[in-house]
């Protein structure tokens, strides 16, 4: 009889494999193992924040059971057990996980580790990508190692749509009136990005030009050694210095300002100099969206801060006025995805990245959340940002108050807005300025904004602001 039914379960194992319902793929990891998935990987610990976030936008969740001591986006990530590669093997094997997911960094930094994992059963996959192209194949790979293969295939279209899109607005500037940039990885060592990398592919889909192209990479990595004589040579030809800001450069624009030598540069003369975080530039993750949009508004403000399209709106939602405030005052994207400042807030309060009716694939979310991070709406909920909801009159004053360095205002008086009323102050300034006008006395503090209107308060406060 055991026979018999080891025998049906045999058959039925064929069939399924032949019908595709179960299948067995073969994949190799960046230090060239050959790994056989079959079936997928269910307890996951991924000790590269790339490969969590990566790991997150498959759809996986309760697959992944540990991750970094570092990692902080999505908010999920959290609430996982962290790990790191100076842990013992004995605790890795506590939590009996049957994939670890690691980078060539980590496979060369600590072998004897990743030896006695091997040794115990479980598999352990270094991936790290270095160019675009490899990126898509990387984000498939996550896909058959989890049985994701649906879902990594849909994100990469939706990746590829997105910069498809970019890359179709910026095609209108002509050649010459592109901006040539220096992209600085670490600053004190000198150091730009291998031209393959995927630093430079965002830097390059956003319109801009790397001035760089001689650079060669270092022992394998995304990371170029160029040299403050190189850069010079290039002194004349740089529109803009750009700077990622990470683990790895914790630069500031005055240092580079300040930098001996670095007066000579045609982007530290004209003030064009920019910082972006090294997480949404430098990790293979789709938040690169964001790295390359953001680099587009430094690059060409006039086109990727363009609120044509949005002061057409007959009524203007809070997801539309915290897009064109966040453009209109060109305020670059607040990525706060670090542990120690998510740890700073109380879970009362709003998280980067929690709000439940926010599509996060969008670049939409990076607008809300910028407006969010820097205080133009109040009494945010945690998890709910009512995007869809019109913006009214008394929200817009909000914004302008606390967002915009506004000058003082005479003492305003108006009839539907009584002393008490918590937006009082608020509007008794936006009022008292003339930025938004009253009517015979009234403020009308819970009328909806047309895109129109919005528009012309924007410019009317930020041309005060600005002088």
């Amino acid at each position: 009889m055991k026979r018999l039914c080891t025998f049906i379960l045999l058959i039925i194992l064929e069939i399924a494999i032949a019908s595709g319902v179960l299948h067995a793929l073969t994949i190799k990891d960046a230090s060239g193992n050959t790994i056989t998935v079959s079936p997928p990987y269910k307890r996951i610990i991924s000790l590269y924040g790339a490969h969590t976030e990566n790991l997150f936008a498959l759809g996986l969740n309760k697959e992944i059971i540990g991750v970094s001591r570092h990692e902080s986006y999505p908010l999920e990530a959290m609430e996982k057990p962290a790990f790191s590669y100076h842990d013992d093997a004995e605790r890795f094997l506590a939590a009996h996980p049957d994939l670890v997911l690691v980078r060539p960094m980590i496979t060369r930094g600590y072998p004897n580790l990743m030896e006695k994992l091997r040794r115990f059963g479980i598999t352990v996959v270094s991936l790290q990508p270095r160019t675009a192209k490899e990126m898509f194949t990387y984000w498939r790979t996550l896909g058959v190692l989890t049985g994701r293969e649906k879902a990594a295939e849909e994100m990469i279209q939706r990746f590829k749509g997105q910069v498809a899109s970019i890359r179709k607005m910026v095609s209108h500037i002509p050649l010459g009136d592109r901006k040539r940039v220096y992209f600085e990885s670490i600053h004190s060592r000198m150091k730009t990005f291998a031209p393959s990398s995927i630093a430079i592919f965002a830097l390059e889909t956003a319109g801009g030009i790397n001035v760089a192209t001689d650079a060669r990479s270092t022992h394998g990595t995304n990371i170029a050694d160029y040299g403050k004589e190189r850069i010079l040579s290039h002194a004349h030809d740089i529109d803009v210095l750009l700077a990622q800001r990470g683990a790895m450069n914790h630069v500031t624009k005055r240092r580079i300002y300040e930098e001996a030598g670095f007066e000579a540069i045609k982007a530290v003369k004209d003030h064009q100099v920019f910082i972006i975080d090294e997480m949404i530039v430098s990790r293979p993750t789709p938040r690169l969206i964001l790295g390359i949009t953001q680099i587009g508004r430094f690059l060409y403000p006039a086109l990727f801060n363009n609120v044509t399209d949005l002061a057409r709106n007959n009524t203007l939602t809070r997801a539309n006025y915290a897009e064109m405030f966040v453009k209109m005052a060109a305020f670059p994207f607040e990525i706060p995805g670090y542990r120690r400042i998510q740890a700073r807030k109380n879970k009362a309060q709003h998280l980067y990245g929690d709000f439940r009716d926010v599509d996060y694939n969008k670049i939409i979310s990076a607008y809300i959340e910028t407006a969010v991070e820097r205080g133009l709406f109040q009494n945010i909920q945690a998890r709910r940002f009512l995007p869809n909801k019109p913006i009214l009159r008394r929200d817009i004053a909000y914004s302008l108050f606390v967002g915009l360095d506004l000058p003082g205002a005479g003492p305003c008086k108006m009839i539907d807005v009584p002393e008490d009323d918590p937006d009082t102050a608020h509007i008794a300034v936006v009022a008292g300025l003339g930025i938004m006008k009253l009517s015979e006395g009234r403020f009308f503090p819970d009328q909806t904004v047309t895109g129109l209107k919005a528009y012309h308060i924007l410019k009317r406060a930020l041309e005060l602001a600005r002088h």
